[in-house]
């Protein structure tokens, strides 16, 4: 089911600002950019060598800081700054979705964050120990999320 960590989302106030820590002091290579719309939210994904398709970081900015039902926004309203989610690629959505089901795991199914992408799933953080994870499959296109060509 799993295939590997795809990225880890963390939270920030200011997408801008943040990179001064990631990319200019841990030295990561931003990859993309992207506003992505189904989240409200706008993302900027760096890795080590500033290419998609290994371990990422993701930071999250939320569009409207103030809107209460956007999940990130509101994450950032009650904890601040920090790790939102893990994220793993998984080698089918459907089949991972019902033996996470099968599980009892509680799953959220969220859209997919662009058009010809399958959807994915969230574990709520109570079921895995505080941490949001994130299930995806990879696919062809952006590149976001390192979530770059199959191979």
């Amino acid at each position: 089911m799993l295939d590997r960590i795809s990225h880890v989302g963390v939270i920030v106030h200011d997408h801008t600002q943040a990179l001064g820590f990631w990319r200019d002091v841990l030295g990561l290579k931003q990859f993309a950019e992207a506003e992505i719309a189904v989240e409200g939210i706008r993302s900027v994904f760096l890795s080590a060598s500033g290419e998609p398709g290994e371990m990422t970081i993701e930071l999250m900015e939320p569009l409207d800081k103030s809107d209460m039902n956007n999940a990130v926004a509101r994450r950032l309203a009650q904890n601040g700054e920090g790790i939102y989610h893990l994220c793993v690629v998984v080698d089918d959505i459907p089949k991972s979705t019902e033996r996470m089901k099968a599980l009892g795991m509680p799953l959220l199914e969220r859209a997919p964050v662009e058009d010809g992408v399958p959807g994915r799933w969230l574990v709520h953080p109570k079921a895995a120990n505080g941490v949001m994870v994130e299930g995806i499959e990879e696919w062809s296109g952006t590149g976001l999320a390192g979530r770059g060509p199959k191979t």
